[in-house]
């Protein structure tokens, strides 16, 4: 980071905690004066949190209504947030509410470095990303959510929709952003880049980074999370609240059911004030992590291969399992990693052989996630049988080990042989061309296309 990435970092941390310590009762009524978008977010924990007592870490919680409410529901949860002033009116809400929560830290979201890994079986990051300008700190604001979270565990991350600034105007004061030339550059700014940043005068004010709802997913894949789904999370009522803030029994739960199963809609995520990322980091990581590290200790000469393979390359493709392939001459390895992996065998690595195709071939369930090891995998084409050519061998970094890997191509050739045409066109935009031709080439000589 350079010195100036880290002056307007800082720059953006005062004006936040300035801009809280201003008025923190107002962030406190906050979701009392938007009921729906609590309501539905309360929804969304509901369905997706595992139960109590398990370990939440409410990242960015500020005064505490999120991790309040948990608490009272069995929850052990740590408070974390940017503003001392948040905090302080968090314990003394908490108190009042006669709830304890584990812990009150402060820090910034992109450095959780206080706790270890994978401590929470989730992590709320509902309101850290509101203020990160900069992509590189949201990305890093969510891997460190991923960090601290346990395999399978899941991140509720929030964000402010693209066009929440609008529709805010539009609702209550249409004609602020043409009441002079510098509100209507903020607005013209918004809608551009999403970009509100601290005003060059020092003055208190928002600042903040309003996403797009087409950008949240590649956002959160990069930092190692699967998104589950993306809500809007006022389903329809951005811009409609005052009636519905004034209903109470059948006609409020009426309300909050239609918008909590319409915040699912994509149609309704560009018209939402606030998006909710529902995200799962995904056991097969932690398990690729466990296979990559024993076979560079044991110098065991595989492949990764099939969609784990792909998702490594940052294919959005699902990765139901991880497939380890090894050579004809490195039969024995595939043994030796059944050993060292600890984890429930299904079937014993041995030689087993189908119609189609014949392999020294075993399944194991290594934390939850079945692991496919197959060697010196044959695949019959007319009378003959046909070894698998793993002519290549590309290693892809992740998470500081070193995977080895099929090239791109050769397995676009793999999904053309078993006729997988859907996984194959999703690779082929991905490869070279003349990388391409030079396998297709070599599997028509060999008779396997």
């Amino acid at each position: 980071m350079t010195v100036s990435e880290t002056e307007r970092e800082r720059s953006t941390e005062k004006a936040v905690q300035a801009l809280y310590a201003a008025d923190a009762e107002r962030e406190w009524g906050r979701l009392e004066r938007h009921r729906t978008e609590f309501a539905v977010t309360l929804r969304a924990l509901e369905q997706h949190l595992p139960g109590a007592p398990a370990q939440i870490l409410d990242c960015g919680g500020g005064p505490g209504r999120y991790a309040i409410t948990l608490a009272q529901r069995g929850y052990r949860v740590t408070l974390f947030d940017l503003s001392p002033d948040l905090l302080s009116m968090a314990r003394q809400r908490a108190a009042d509410a006669g709830v304890e929560l584990v812990d009150f830290d402060q820090g910034t979201a992109t450095d959780l470095s206080r706790y270890p890994d994978a401590q929470f079986d989730a992590v709320l990051l509902m309101g850290p990303l509101y203020h990160l300008l900069n992509g590189d700190d949201r990305r890093k604001a969510l891997a460190e959510a991923y960090r601290v979270t346990k395999p399978g565990g899941v991140v509720f991350a929030a964000f402010i929709a693209r066009y929440a600034a609008h529709i805010d105007a539009l609702s209550g004061y249409p004609d602020l952003p043409t009441s002079d030339p510098g509100q209507l550059a903020e607005y013209q700014q918004i809608a551009a880049s999403g970009l509100l940043p601290p005003r060059a005068d020092g003055q208190v004010a928002f600042t903040a980074y309003f996403a797009h709802p087409n950008e949240v997913r590649p956002l959160c894949e990069s930092a190692g999370l699967d998104l589950i789904e993306l809500l809007a999370a006022e389903g329809l009522a951005s811009g409609r609240e005052d009636q519905l803030n004034a209903l109470e029994g059948n006609a409020w739960d009426f309300w909050v059911n239609v918008n909590a199963t319409v915040s699912r809609d994509p149609s309704v995520l560009g018209g939402a004030e606030h998006l909710i990322a529902v995200c799962r980091r995904p056991r097969w990581r932690s398990v690729l992590r466990q296979i990559a590290a024993a076979a560079a200790e044991h110098e065991l000469d595989y492949r990764i291969v099939g969609g784990t393979a792909l998702a490594l390359r940052g294919l959005p493709v699902p990765v139901h399992d991880v497939d380890v392939e090894f050579p004809a001459t490195a039969i024995d390895d595939a043994y030796r990693l059944e050993r060292l992996l600890e984890g429930e065998i299904i079937l014993q690595v041995s030689w087993r052989e189908s119609e189609s195709y014949r392999s020294h071939f075993g399944r194991m369930i290594v934390d939850g996630v079945a692991v496919e090891i197959m060697a010196g995998l044959e695949r019959r084409v007319g009378e003959r049988w046909m070894p698998s050519f793993l002519t290549t061998d590309e290693v892809v970094w992740f998470e500081g080990l070193q995977v080895r890997t099929l090239a791109l191509e050769e397995e676009a050739l793999a999904y053309l042989r078993a006729g997988r045409l859907d996984r194959a066109a999703a690779v082929l935009p991905h490869c070279e061309a003349g990388l391409l031709r030079l396998h297709l080439s070599g599997a028509v000589r060999h008779g396997l296309l």
